[in-house]
């Protein structure tokens, strides 16, 4: 639960960016939040700590999803970390790693 209350605490502050006000828009939107909590997730931190492991798993080709399926399931959520990743996998790319 506590995932869940970061998650839902995250999302209407608006990142902390500025006040956030609840639009009738918005509602399927954090339905769908609320719905798609799993029991067991990953946050922002363990996902840092863990990306570049995930990041040379998939440059060797290893099989991602039963890996590390808790990180790969929070990068299709949050577009922060995602982009973190993409931009990792850009630089070993580049790198050769």
């Amino acid at each position: 639960m506590p995932i869940l209350w970061d998650r839902l605490r995250f999302w209407l502050s608006g990142a902390g960016r500025r006040p956030f006000v609840l639009s009738p828009s918005a509602v399927p939107i954090l339905g769908h939040e609320i719905a798609s909590t799993q029991e067991v997730e990953y946050d922002c931190s363990d996902v840092y700590r863990l990306l570049d492991q995930f990041a040379e798993a998939v440059l060797q080709g290893d099989n991602i999803g039963p890996w590390m399926p808790l990180i790969r399931a929070h990068l299709e959520r949050c577009p922060d970390c995602r982009a973190e990743f993409e931009a990792l996998m850009r630089a070993l790319q580049t790198s050769g790693a």
